[in-house]
């Protein structure tokens, strides 16, 4: 090949790779923001425990919450004894967690939850049984339901209070049975056999 075909042949791929150049000049386009997902309690890590009934009434509460993005708020309520059929059980307002780096570690927002039994009204009567409930969400189903948590969803953390550190004496669920006509074998008859 003579000189000026190679001379001409590198000018051509020079403006070749010019002209490819001016179009990796303009910037990326932004990425979509991402949403928050919901908030999620490491249950294994919330204190004290619920692996066992609580017999003492804590001072505070302490709820580990992961939410992505880390930077995302997210409303909380507590309850005690909740009754679903009237709402009634709510400690206090909802409140909006929103990210502090003082309270926030590897993505996950502690929560310090204060209940003072003394101060609800009525006050609660620590000598009996008690559920007490921590509910998160990105935000709840309306003002007047705090236990519902709107879409995507939230969660939920329960401990069982009762001063003897069992659940003795504590009310259980009757799942509709009138306990009046079961007898000791369990069948409806109280003979244990067929009708």
């Amino acid at each position: 090949m003579s000189a000026p075909r190679r001379r001409f042949s590198k000018l051509f791929i020079a403006i070749g790779f010019a002209a490819g150049g001016c179009v990796l000049v303009e910037p990326p386009a932004d990425l979509p923001a991402s949403q928050p997902t919901r908030p999620i309690i490491l249950h294994g890590s919330v204190v004290p425990g619920t692996s066992a009934v609580l017999g003492t009434f804590p001072a505070k509460f302490i709820v580990p919450v992961e939410i992505t993005p880390v930077t995302a708020s997210f409303e909380w309520a507590a309850f005690i004894d909740y009754n679903p059929r009237t709402g009634e059980g709510q400690v206090g307002s909802t409140y909006v967690s929103t990210f502090e780096p003082a309270t926030t570690e590897d993505g996950v927002r502690l929560l310090e939850v204060s209940i003072n039994p003394i101060s609800i009204s009525p006050p609660l009567d620590i000598n009996g049984c008690h559920v007490i409930e921590v509910v998160v969400a990105l935000q709840f189903v309306s003002d007047t339901d705090p236990h519902t948590p709107a879409p995507p969803g939230g969660d939920v953390v329960q401990w069982f209070y009762n001063p003897g550190g069992d659940m003795r004496g504590c009310p259980v669920a009757d799942a509709g049975i009138d306990a009046s006509v079961v007898g000791d074998e369990g069948s409806e008859d109280g003979e244990g056999g067929s009708p």
